[in-house]
């Protein structure tokens, strides 16, 4: 199972872990994903989604959509 929600598609974050002598350590925050039956299927939906269906279930809306990530900047496209 991919782990991103099937509503909103976020995912997982990189962090540092900084100790006292502000050495970083790289490390992953994932998502708090529960599984959640609607429209007669499983589906994956994080906390934030779940508290959007109780409140207003109008609100989710399944998508199979790909979580891209954003373009950053390089050089070569800062120069031109």
């Amino acid at each position: 199972m991919s782990q991103f929600c099937s509503s909103c598609g976020r995912g997982a974050l990189t962090i540092n872990l900084r100790s006292k002598s502000e050495h970083a350590v790289k490390s992953r925050q994932k998502v708090n994903l529960q599984k959640r039956k609607i429209e007669g299927g499983s589906v994956l939906l994080c906390t934030r989604c779940i508290k959007t269906l109780a409140s207003k279930p109008e609100g989710i809306i399944l998508s199979d959509r790909k979580v891209r990530l954003a373009k950053r900047r390089t050089k070569q496209t800062a120069k031109s």
